[in-house]
């Protein structure tokens, strides 16, 4: 990983951002680096988990449920409680998400009709707060951070990802990729990616040394 970033013009003292969607699985890695490193939750993950609050809301949206809230209350109330963590301001949010799960409390003792669509918006309340919460310190304002140029999501990365795979793993392709076929493409990816593809293939066949080849990154010509 560190040559990887020193291939990609990162040198000390600078600073290693990682996106990461809680699971800090490289924690280990980025703690030998010489380099500063923060850790920030993906954008992408939480706006999954936000949208599943709202697609429970919006059937319960219609409806005032205290003497000084609006028509749209419970609405308003999660477009604000969404508002505060895009901006990263963690007291309020908890602070709306608490009052958002009130509401709810209120209105399935108001509507018994609702109940079941009230405890499904109760229930992904309930995982994006602990979600949040559980990754407090990996929050940012992301409306600043996006605004100075950086990088929110790997959600890009993700979908590109999915396509690739769903084309030549998944649909009715008339070349598609085996399970074994696509590891070993991936393995090559990585070894010319890690520039280790010359090493790799001195191991693996001798027998084709003699023979020359040129990569992107070098002006000349190579045995491997």
């Amino acid at each position: 990983m560190k040559r990887f970033l020193e291939d990609s013009g990162y040198g000390d003292p600078n600073e290693v951002v990682v996106l990461t969607d809680g699971v800090r699985d490289l924690a280990g890695v980025a703690n030998d680096f010489t380099y500063d490193n923060e850790w920030i939750l993906d954008w992408a993950h939480i706006g999954r988990m936000l949208r599943r609050v709202d697609q429970a809301i919006a059937p319960l949206a219609y409806g005032r449920l205290t003497e000084s809230g609006s028509a749209f209350e419970l609405w308003d109330l999660f477009v604000r409680f969404r508002h505060y963590v895009w901006v990263g301001s963690t007291v309020a949010w908890q602070q709306f998400a608490a009052k958002l799960a009130h509401l709810l409390d209120l209105r399935e003792i108001r509507d018994p009709a609702a109940r079941s669509q009230v405890r499904k918006a109760s229930y992904s309340l309930s995982n994006v707060v602990t979600y949040l919460e559980s990754n407090v310190e990996s929050l940012i304002d992301y409306r600043t951070w996006q605004h100075a140029g950086g990088r929110i999501s790997t959600g890009f990365v993700e979908s590109s990802i999915n396509r690739i795979v769903g084309r030549r793993m998944c649909k009715s392709q008339h070349m598609r990729w085996s399970r074994v076929g696509a590891h070993s493409v991936v393995q090559l990816r990585v070894a010319l990616l890690n520039k280790e593809f010359h090493e790799l293939a001195q191991r693996q066949f001798p027998w084709i040394v003699q023979r020359r080849v040129t990569w992107l990154w070098q002006k000349t010509s190579q045995g491997f």
